[in-house]
This record gives C-alpha cells, sequence and structure tokens, in this order.
C-alpha cells in the first residue's frame, strides 16, 4: 500500500512539470519543462532533518520497470509491476499551477505534489503526507 501512495505521489509530482519550455536545463535545477513522455522511476526517499535521503528505487518485477506515462491531454497512465510481472495500469488525470501538479485517479483520489527538478532527462518531485506528517521524495528517468 505504501509503495502504491509513494507511485500515486510520484505520479502526481510528474504532472506538475508539463508545461513546455523552448529548452530545457540540464545544467540547473530548473522545475519548468516538457513533463509529457515516459518517466522511470529511479529513485525514492524522504526528507529527514532538513536533509535530502534517496534510494534507489525498488521494482516488484526483475525484468520490468514501473513507470509514469504523462501526456499532453492531461491524462496520464501508472504502471507499475507485481513480483509476478503482472501488469497494473491506473489512469489519471492530472493539473498544473505553477509547480504544483495534482493528479486525480477519481472522485476523492486525488494528490498535489511539488517539482523539485525538471529537466530532459530528469524529474523530482516532493509530496507531503498529513498522515504521515512527513515530505516524501520521488526521483525519475525520461525513457
Amino acid at each position: 500500500m505504501k509503495k502504491r501512495v509513494l507511485l500515486f505521489v510520484s505520479i502526481v509530482s510528474l504532472s506538475l512539470t508539463f508545461n513546455s519550455c523552448s529548452k530545457d536545463d540540464d545544467n540547473g535545477s530548473s522545475t519548468s519543462g516538457n513533463i509529457a513522455g515516459k518517466w522511470i522511476y529511479l529513485k525514492q526517499g524522504e526528507i529527514v532533518g532538513g536533509e535530502e535521503v534517496l534510494y534507489p528505487y525498488e521494482n516488484s518485477c526483475s525484468s520490468e520497470n514501473d513507470f509514469t506515462q504523462i501526456y499532453s491531454n492531461g491524462t496520464l497512465r501508472d504502471v507499475y509491476y507485481n513480483s509476478t510481472c503482472s501488469e497494473s495500469i491506473d489512469n489519471a488525470t492530472w493539473t498544473r499551477s505553477g509547480n504544483m501538479i495534482t493528479v486525480s485517479y477519481g472522485p476523492g483520489e486525488s494528490s498535489t505534489s511539488e517539482i523539485i527538478e525538471l529537466t530532459s532527462t530528469k524529474l523530482k518531485v516532493k509530496y507531503y503526507d498529513e498522515v504521515d506528517e512527513i515530505y516524501y521524495l520521488t526521483e525519475f528517468l525520461r525513457d
């Protein structure tokens, strides 16, 4: 369940970054750029004592990578694989306001995340979990 929440948060955060720019800044910590595309889960973690603590993302399937596909029409697909490599897909819609992105999977199932970094190859998002009272981070690699 926690992995699904982290995936959900990551997807929401990914969607935030959809705004297109004429160019991406791969050398800085830009937060605007083209978010449309396929994003592979790379790292996840949290903020502890004001410091980012990130770990490699662990896919449940040894032969497939979990990913989020973000479409420019405001929809997205969150695809993940269980330990038997069976695919599970969650469809959602997303909207962006500044560096905040909201992903909605249906009535009462939405989440808002903040884009920390967006380049042509990397996306990092932050999500506050009110239940755990902690900020979670997810980093993606563009496929």
